[in-house]
């Protein structure tokens, strides 16, 4: 009788031993990976909530500035001004320099020959600023429907006021700071611009240069001369670059 505690306990463990070895054997290999690579799982998972939480903050504090009514109004009239422009442009036609058309060593392209005298106004950007602000805040869509998105944003310094000036609210009224914002906005645009024209025009003096029988050890002054030739010639042919290039050489 003394002896069954002891020999209870033996069995006991013998078969606790049995179903630890059992579980050990259950687990398969990617069970197993599973076990270590759960705290890696976890760190990951909390560092990509936190810089989901920390991408929501900024957008939270940025939103007061986006939905401004002025800001929405401001942004809706001068994109719609600037995709006017930028369609007579043609710009979107030259993605890259290749899709140019050419012909006996010089452009022949009547899309591109419309976008170098339309890119003329990228030579003064603050005048272009203010053409295309003005525009944008006598801006009407041509459907009814359209309309019904436009609120009337009145501008003190603007030559023309809309009707019934002194009642527009306060939140669609141009101020200094608003007016600096929409020439900003206007500005960096057209800029984008000026550069992927300016590299088109660059790609096609260089071919030009290239192609055209040019003297060959030519001294600066002789270099400059015939540079500014083939800017003449370029023009005449209704290519008239920017002047930012033709500047590069002292031809204007």
């Amino acid at each position: 009788m003394a002896m069954r505690g002891p020999e209870k306990s033996f069995e006991l463990l013998d078969e606790l031993e049995r179903r630890q070895r059992k579980r050990l054997f259950t687990f398969s290999p990617n069970d197993a990976l599973v076990q270590i690579s759960l705290p890696l799982v976890l760190i990951l998972a909390i560092a990509t909530r936190l810089m989901i939480v920390s991408q929501s903050i900024s957008a939270q504090d940025q939103g007061p500035v986006i939905l401004d009514l002025w800001k929405q109004q401001l942004i809706l009239r001068i994109d719609r001004v600037m995709e006017e422009w930028h369609d007579r442009s043609q710009l979107d036609a030259f993605p890259e320099f290749d899709r140019i058309q050419w012909g006996s060593g010089w452009p022949a392209d009547t899309r591109f020959s419309q976008l170098c005298s339309q890119a003329r106004e990228l030579n003064r950007i603050p005048v272009l600023a203010t053409n295309i602000y003005r525009q944008a805040l006598q801006y009407r869509p041509e459907s009814e429907e359209g309309d019904a998105q436009f609120a009337v944003l009145y501008d003190p310094l603007s030559p023309i006021a809309p009707p019934n000036a002194d009642k527009i609210p306060e939140q669609f009224r141009i101020t200094p700071e608003r007016r600096a914002f929409a020439f900003d906005y206007i500005s960096e645009k057209a800029i984008s611009w000026r550069q992927k024209v300016e590299s088109l025009q660059w790609a096609v003096v260089a071919r030009c240069a290239a192609e055209l029988p040019l003297e060959d050890e030519l001294a600066d002054a002789e270099i400059a001369l015939q540079a500014s030739k083939l800017a003449q010639g370029l023009q005449k042919k209704g290519y008239p670059l920017l002047e930012s290039i033709t500047s590069e050489y002292g031809s204007e």
